[in-house]
């Protein structure tokens, strides 16, 4: 029995992209955020050099699973089993 062929692009050969992050001022108004290259000394984004502002990049991604956050008094409080009938 001979394997199944896959295409090439099921295969991930390539590294990953680096992650890009938007600028805190481009997060803030939702527009596109061309940051330089990453070989680049000057980290301002194509928008904040337009406008003449400091760009700054938030140091770490938003993306992904978040952890929960669990406040402590809902655990003392009990949980009804049943739906409450008036």
């Amino acid at each position: 029995m001979q394997p199944i062929p896959r295409p090439s692009s099921l295969i991930e050969d390539n590294p990953k992209k680096p992650l890009t992050l938007a600028c805190f001022f481009c997060r803030k108004r939702k527009i596109a955020c061309q940051s330089p290259p990453a070989s680049s000394l000057d980290r301002t984004c194509n928008q904040c050099a337009k406008r003449k502002l400091k760009c700054v990049y938030p140091a770490t991604s938003r993306r992904g699973i978040r952890p929960r956050v669990y406040d402590l008094q809902d655990d003392r409080l009990p949980r009804p089993s049943a739906p409450l009938s008036l």
